[in-house]
């Protein structure tokens, strides 16, 4: 009886071997991240499928920017979900990024309680190949984050778990989880924690031109022979505007009432059926 309990334990994934041979893990079990070195310093090799992922430095460094791979690849058959996102994910640039804007359900709860709740439900559901969150309050406690992870693997679902950086060093369920700095130009990934194997391995990818410009002063900004040189400071704060319109910006300023939507193809938000 107590084998069986356990088999069932590591069939489901809720225990792991300490001492698993990272050649035994399944290409099913894993998610090629899109960055070769990212891969190779993650011990399965890749993205977890399901489960609590988390990611923890500010919000607009390039997160999105490095799940955005992975999450084209895999988004098929089931849709994402966005809980509680600080801004508003920009529709035209899902869709120029290859991610279906009728595959994306905004969920905006307004309390805590409400958000927890909303989230295991979809977790669980298993009607979602990855659900993205940012709480409130993100200084969950063990409990609250054992709940969530626990949901994720059971409707087999990819937790996304954005939170700040001064929460590295929680202890928690989380199977993986990276801590992500911006380097000047580039972004820099610590990998605090990862299931069987080693953490502490340090990696920088390079960002975006169009990420770090926007997190830099815009004198600094490169000039095109396409664009005029400022002279005064309204002519540089013009141009400013002209730069950051033709970056590409996942998210734009969130303005829209608390409610549960459906992201449009136009880029308005419908309430969700």
């Amino acid at each position: 009886m107590k084998n069986h309990s356990l088999n069932q334990l590591l069939d489901e994934r809720k225990l792991w071997r300490g001492q698993q041979l990272r050649s035994s893990v399944a290409v099913s079990d894993r998610r090629c991240t899109g960055f070769s070195a990212l891969d190779s310093a993650l011990y399965i090799g890749g993205w977890p499928r399901s489960g609590s992922t988390e990611l923890l430095g500010e919000y607009g460094i390039g997160e999105l920017w490095l799940l955005l791979p992975a999450l084209r690849e895999h988004l098929t058959d089931r849709p994402m979900a966005w809980l509680n996102p600080p801004y508003l994910p920009y529709t035209p640039a899902l869709a120029t990024q290859g991610l279906a804007v009728d595959k994306q359900l905004l969920v905006r709860p307004k309390t805590l309680a409400d958000q927890l709740w909303a989230a295991e439900e979809l977790l669980r559901s298993g009607a979602y190949s990855a659900v993205l969150s940012w709480f409130s309050e993100p200084n969950l406690n063990d409990r609250q984050l054992r709940r969530l992870h626990i949901a994720a693997l059971e409707g087999q679902c990819w937790h996304l778990h954005f939170r700040p950086a001064s929460l590295a060093q929680q202890i928690s369920p989380a199977p993986l989880r990276l801590n992500l700095r911006a380097a000047q130009q580039a972004l820099q990934i610590n990998i605090i924690k990862q299931q069987g194997g080693h953490a502490g391995q340090q990696l920088q990818l390079a960002r975006p031109a169009a990420l770090y410009l926007q997190q830099s002063a815009a004198v600094t900004w490169p000039v095109y022979n396409s664009l005029p040189v400022a002279k005064t400071q309204t002519q540089l704060q013009g141009l400013r505007k002209i730069n950051l319109l033709a970056n590409t910006a996942i998210f734009a300023k969130a303005t829209q009432q608390d409610s549960a939507v459906r992201i449009s193809k136009t880029g308005s938000n419908e309430p969700s059926h």
